[in-house]
């Protein structure tokens, strides 16, 4: 992964604009990855494409994250730090070299792969009527059979679908990170999904508004041109930054 420089990142900030945050995110990483193809960051595993986004979040920003969640019983703000090498070590796990996997599930035998952002993608954009979990998992089973003789997909009972779908969860614990939060007012606790292509995205925003922010002061006062500026290394600009103030 190659850290990207400021006008790097504010062109991908800007191909990203008006797209869903998961988009985003894919074409982010896909600038950040040389000889990486867009095809072959949407095939990556869910897992693996959100390891490569906390790196590329802290190559960016650093490894402390400072999160926020309202408390769903009384609504008070929660705030909380995670890091992201504390989040990266529920990577390292075997299982992302593997290509496919098999699981039992009484008389139900089951060969499945592990899900993709292209999977993700595709069943957001479903419009079948069916709901979203069932449609990821069809997507994932790769070959099944009952008692020994080969299936289709709707003819797998809940149960094994339920137990695929806890599989796939121990398979690849970086797909879904889990936070214990506990409400300082009332004391509350729940359970928090972490969402690091939404968060990375919304960091991005905030510092490509600083940085246009930055460009057009400096662009006002020395006349220079917005490749100029921000070819320009972050402490440098900030100095002349304070030149000006």
């Amino acid at each position: 992964m190659k850290l990207l420089g400021a006008e790097e990142l504010l062109d991908a900030w800007e191909a990203g604009l008006n797209r869903p945050p998961l988009r985003r995110a894919l074409i982010l990483l896909t600038a950040a990855l040389p000889g990486a193809s867009a095809e072959t960051v949407e095939a990556m595993t869910v897992g693996e494409r959100d390891q490569h986004l906390l790196r590329l979040r802290e190559d960016l920003f650093g490894q402390r994250m400072q999160n926020m969640a309202e408390c769903p019983e009384c609504g008070e703000r929660v705030e909380w730090e995670s890091r992201t090498r504390e989040l990266l070590a529920a990577a390292e796990s075997p299982a992302l070299a593997a290509d496919s996997f098999e699981m039992q599930s009484g008389d139900c035998t089951l060969r499945f792969r592990l899900p993709t952002s292209l999977d993700l993608l595709t069943v957001i954009d479903d419009d079948t009527g069916d709901s979203s979990e069932r449609l990821l998992l069809a997507r994932c089973v790769l070959e099944a059979h009952r008692a020994g003789t080969p299936c289709d997909f709707d003819d797998i009972p809940d149960e094994a679908l339920g137990a695929l779908g806890s599989r796939l969860e121990s398979l690849d614990p970086l797909a879904d990170l889990r936070m214990e939060l506990r409400c300082p007012g009332c004391d509350h606790e729940w359970i928090l999904v972490f969402d690091i292509a939404g968060f990375l995205c919304e960091e991005v925003d905030h510092w490509a508004g600083r940085m246009l922010r930055t460009v057009s002061e400096l662009a006002a006062s020395f006349g220079w041109s917005e490749r100029e500026i921000l070819r320009i290394s972050p402490l440098r600009r900030q100095l002349y930054l304070g030149m000006l103030r």
